[in-house]
């Protein structure tokens, strides 16, 4: 078989069959079907849908013996999705033999995919808010498909919610802006794009950067960057992150308190189960063993280690006792302080 998997619009082009499904049966692909695939997959993409479509096609034997000789990876074809038409094959007449082939396949169906949060997130943003910290969420999304996502973690996304960090140039506006029901926000508000104008918002104008509770579009360092800003004005940051990411080292890093938390754990204990050790392969241990030392190199900054996502659970506890700690600390300097000076005084007067 020759699967095809890649945007809606550009696999029914190559299809002129379909699958019906429960049916099992195959029938031709008019232009309605065609019309009805991109048009469901343009509303999918808008409720911020990753979308897909895909489809096969059964390969020849002639065909079979000869790729079982050939290297498949060097089949080649070129997608023309830069211009403003429909995205479309670049027909190349020397291009391959096959061409015949990719052009006549039977179309399967098209899936939609979201992000879903972890049920543990919208636990852990209570139980950080109930210990006094306020939760800062770095998304590597664009605004628009952003604000589905942070909802449903319980972020707030309504007025001067979220900055993104991609900076723009002068007078350019953002194709993936946050639109709401009344009014276009983050045109209205005025926000930063970018992490130069944040700091520049911050000196000319007010903290209201520092106050929102998302950031989009970020990467390793425009995340470190603003983890920078935020110390430079005096609050402290406790970054929580995957553990076995090497990109979020460099933020473990900055932050004043780091955790990592290995969301993998759950997988390597399992070869720590001595009545299932016959059935692990060579190969799935030595991916273990190389998961476990990724994850101390990218963590090694982390002052917790967290395995398992529910192990978060326990933060609030450690941060009650931080701050009992610190309480302690503090009323021990302020008695040997008061000490100091009534002995002084007891002495020289």
């Amino acid at each position: 078989q020759m699967l095809t998997v890649g945007d809606p619009q550009v696999v029914a082009n190559l299809c002129n069959e379909a699958w019906q499904g429960e049916i099992s049966t195959i029938l031709p692909l008019g232009q309605t079907d065609r019309k009805t695939i991109v048009e469901t997959s343009v509303n999918w993409k808008l409720a911020d849908l990753d979308v897909s479509a895909f489809g096969y096609a059964p390969v020849p034997h002639n065909l079979e013996k000869r790729l079982c000789k050939e290297d498949s990876e060097s089949q080649v074809f070129l997608l023309d999705s830069t211009s403003g038409h429909a995205p479309s094959i670049l027909k190349d007449k020397t291009a391959s033999v096959d061409w015949n082939q990719v052009r006549n396949q039977v179309f399967v169906g098209v899936l939609g995919s979201l992000v879903v949060p972890r049920p543990q997130i919208t636990t852990l943003l209570g139980v950080l808010s109930d210990a006094g910290v306020r939760f800062v969420y770095f998304s590597p999304r664009n605004m628009r498909r952003q604000k589905e996502l942070a909802a449903q973690m319980g972020i707030d996304v309504a007025w001067n919610c979220a900055i993104s960090l991609r900076p723009l140039d002068a007078g350019q506006e953002d194709p993936h802006r946050m639109m709401s029901t009344y009014a276009d926000w983050d045109v209205n508000a005025r926000l930063p794009h970018g992490v130069d104008e944040v700091r520049g918002h911050l000196e000319q104008v007010d903290n209201v950067p520092l106050l929102v509770s998302l950031y989009t579009d970020t990467t390793k360092t425009r995340t470190k960057d603003m983890v920078g800003i935020f110390q430079e004005y005096h609050d402290t940051v406790l970054a929580i992150g995957i553990a076995h990411l090497p990109r979020n080292s460099g933020i473990f890093a900055e932050a004043d308190i780091a955790i990592g938390v290995d969301v993998l754990g759950g997988r390597k204990a399992l070869s720590e189960d001595r009545s299932s050790a016959a059935s692990i392969t060579p190969l799935t241990r030595m991916m273990v063993a190389e998961l476990e030392f990724a994850t101390t190199i990218a963590s090694q900054s982390c002052a917790f280690h967290f395995v398992g996502v529910s192990s978060l659970s326990s933060l609030s506890l450690i941060i009650q006792e931080a701050r009992a700690a610190l309480e302690a600390c503090t009323s021990a300097a302020l008695l040997f302080l008061s000490s100091s000076l009534s002995f002084s005084f007891f002495v020289f007067f």
